[in-house]
C-alpha cells in the first residue's frame, strides 16, 4: 500500500512561472531592442531622404546639360537654351535645389571648346548644405 505524505506548508516546493526580477529583466532586453530598432530605422529614413535628394539633385543637372548640348555650342548657356548660365532655385519634392551654370572657355584656352560645368545645392536640415557638379565639354561644329 502506497503512502501519501504532506509537507505540512500546502506549498509545492518546485513551482512553476517566473519570478518578478526575471519579467523586469526580460522587460529591460526587450525595451532596448526596440529603442535599437527604432533608431535603426530613423537612419534608413534619414538616409533614404539623402539618396532621394541626390538622384534628384543628379537629375536636375544632368538635364541642364543635355538642354544646352541640344542647342550646341553657339547658344549654350544663351537665351535659346531652357538652363540659362547664372543661378536658379528649383522646387522638386519640397526640396529647393539651386542650379549654377557657368560657361567658361576650356582650360588651357582653346579656340572653339567651352567647358560646362553645372552645380546643384540644396540643404538637408541639421545635416548641412549638400551640393553636386557635374561637367562636360562642347566643341563648335
Amino acid at each position: 500500500m502506497r503512502r501519501l505524505t504532506s509537507h505540512g506548508s500546502g506549498i509545492a516546493g518546485n513551482q512553476a512561472g517566473f519570478t518578478l526580477i526575471e519579467l523586469f529583466i526580460a522587460i529591460v532586453l526587450l525595451t532596448i531592442g526596440l529603442l535599437g530598432t527604432a533608431a535603426l530605422t530613423t537612419g534608413v529614413m534619414r538616409g533614404n531622404q539623402a539618396s532621394r535628394n541626390m538622384t534628384t539633385a543628379t537629375a536636375i543637372a544632368q538635364s541642364c546639360l543635355e538642354e544646352n548640348q541640344r542647342v550646341g555650342y553657339t547658344n549654350a548657356g544663351a537665351g535659346s537654351s531652357g538652363c540659362l548660365s547664372g543661378s536658379v532655385n528649383v522646387t522638386q519634392g519640397g526640396v529647393t535645389f539651386t542650379r549654377a551654370l557657368t560657361v567658361a572657355p576650356s582650360v588651357p584656352d582653346t579656340t572653339n571648346i567651352r567647358t560646362l560645368t553645372v552645380t546643384v545645392s540644396w540643404s538637408e536640415g541639421a545635416v548641412g548644405t549638400k551640393s553636386i557638379t557635374l561637367k562636360t565639354v562642347m566643341a563648335a561644329t
